[in-house]
């Protein structure tokens, strides 16, 4: 862990016994929301430049993966009018991203931007229940396919003088094995994207990145023992459940991890989120 400490709660007990004093703080993306900025991005750059421009800047290591769209300047740049950490979540969205900072045993801090990585299943840690040597007492659920499956998106382009059509957008792709939700559902569910955009690929990128936040509509959340499942289990990254019957056994990406290290152990409070289940 890598941070900066920026609050704490004291609460003072007469006699001093009971008093105690929480420490909160946050990793460098703190220092990314302190100041909103106001930046028109040079001709030719792409959301990820602009991404790996900013956090090169707070001494972070950038793993960025490219984006298509290029902002140029006869047609539309790229604009910032917030923080940047605002700015690059924002960029992040757009494109189906996620973006975060994860320190390394040497405390070197590296500044993610990509889309959700689902292939690492064969490495992910393994939780079971219901099963001989159970690491996982109890899996709670919850899925709701009430969201959108497919996309209109359409724009104009004023300088050629014609439409730019981004529908078609395919299902986001699934974790192995996983039928999506475009599968699952017997009738289409759509929503529209209305934005001023450069070109077709910017449109369908935008396009792309509404149907994979869309797509995450099975949720569960556990606790687990680090001791139990042999791994330190870190956001972003997957996990791999047995015994939660046919439907809901399988690969999961983790959302969020709540730890709490104590003496005797270290718990890790889990948010799971799926965008598919097995047939």
């Amino acid at each position: 862990v890598k941070g900066h400490v920026f609050s704490q709660q004291i609460r003072l007990v007469h006699g001093v016994e009971g008093s105690t004093v929480e420490v909160i703080g946050a990793d460098s993306t703190l220092l990314m929301d302190r100041e909103t900025k106001i930046t028109q991005w040079a001709d030719n750059t792409s959301d990820s430049d602009a991404v790996s421009s900013i956090v090169s800047s707070y001494g972070l290591t950038p793993d960025v993966q490219n984006t298509n769209t290029r902002h140029l300047e006869n047609k539309r740049t790229l604009i910032q009018h917030d923080t940047d950490l605002n700015f690059v979540r924002m960029l992040a969205r757009r494109n189906g991203y996620h973006f975060w900072v994860r320190a390394d045993a040497s405390l070197v801090e590296t500044a993610y931007f990509k889309p959700p990585q689902l292939d690492a299943v064969a490495d992910a840690p393994l939780l079971t229940i219901n099963l001989e040597n159970p690491n996982l007492r109890a899996l709670d659920i919850a899925w709701d396919v009430e969201r959108p499956t497919t996309i209109i998106a359409h724009d104009y382009d004023g300088a050629s003088k014609s439409e730019i059509d981004g529908s078609g957008v395919p299902s986001p792709p699934t974790l192995a094995g996983d039928m999506p939700l475009s599968a699952i559902v017997s009738d289409p569910r759509s929503t529209s994207v209305i934005v001023a955009v450069v070109d077709v690929g910017d449109l369908t990128g935008r396009a792309t990145g509404v149907l994979h936040d869309a797509g995450w509509f099975v949720q569960a959340t556990c606790t687990v023992s680090a001791q139990e499942v042999g791994a330190v289990i870190h956001a972003h990254t997957l996990v791999n459940i047995d015994g939660a019957g046919k439907r809901f056994s399988g690969s999961y990406f983790v959302a969020a991890v709540k730890h709490l290290m104590n003496a005797d152990d270290h718990l890790m409070t889990l948010t799971l989120l799926r965008n598919g289940w097995k047939e």
